[in-house]
């Protein structure tokens, strides 16, 4: 199905990465070029408090992210830290500091609305305030100012930036303060099989269930595109971040849906 595309599809998974490095040889296998890592802390101490999961699966986060770099011929590594104001905002620098040597794209997110994340917009670190907080980390160290980087193609998420001279970038998404919605060509499968237009949607559909029915893949294109029809153009239909809040159940918690 890949050869009859207009461009190579891109594969990719979101993962804490706790299972991740036994299963890339057959990622590598399968095609997969992209690997999501979530890291919202560098600090052992504050993992627990931030992912919710017990201390001595941070080091294992930390391997596979230097596993996954050394092999930058395979894979496009990118590691995803939601920000939070009061809890790892002072860490900005040293995640920076990571894309000196490695073959990494950090991407600060925006805290986002999910169910059960306990969202305020007082905990939001807004666009601005990232990109001032790694440049001033860079002129404190004496070094050149991050330099905006062109997106790699028009459905960017990330606005991208580089400190000359260094091997990974710096990625912000700000879903929050100036959403990116209109060039967004994702779509998204749940651990479920279920599949998801928007990380705001409310609707999915169950492909999996599909291909247990014996489902054609012509049936299954016609189910994909129906769901891409069904895609807004902002925020999943909803206005601003506050609206977003309001979803209640009808919000899946980011751990279901992905990055």
């Amino acid at each position: 199905m890949r050869t009859r595309l207009p461009e190579p599809l891109s594969l990719g998974i979101t993962t804490n990465g706790i299972r991740l490095k036994r299963f890339l040889p057959q990622m590598r296998a399968a095609g997969l070029t992209n690997i999501n890592l979530s890291l919202d802390t560098l600090e052992p101490a504050k993992f627990p408090f931030l992912a919710g999961r017990p201390l001595e699966w941070h080091a294992r986060i930390m391997d596979v992210m230097h596993e996954v770099a050394a092999q930058e011929d395979c894979f496009k590594l990118k590691l995803n830290c939601v920000l939070l104001k009061g809890a790892n905002e002072d860490e900005i620098g040293a995640f920076v500091d990571l894309t000196e040597s490695l073959p990494i794209e950090v991407r600060f997110l925006e805290f986002m609305p999910f169910d059960g994340n306990s969202w305020s917009a007082n905990r939001l670190v807004p666009q601005a305030d990232m990109i001032e907080a790694f440049q001033k980390h860079l002129e404190v160290k004496g070094l050149p100012r991050a330099e905006r980087l062109p997106p790699d193609s028009l459905h960017d998420v990330a606005r991208l930036w580089q400190v000359p001279g260094w091997k990974g970038r710096i990625g912000v998404i700000s879903s929050m303060t100036d959403a990116f919605c209109g060039g967004c060509n994702r779509l998204r499968v749940t651990a479920a099989g279920e599949l998801r237009n928007c990380l705001f949607g409310e609707e999915g559909w169950s492909l999996l269930e599909k291909i247990r029915n014996g489902a054609s893949d012509e049936a299954l294109v016609s189910q994909v595109g129906d769901a891409v029809q069904r895609k807004h153009s902002k925020l999943g239909g909803k206005r601003d971040m506050f609206e977003l809040r309001e979803r209640g159940d009808k919000a899946l918690p980011m751990i279901a849906l992905g990055g």
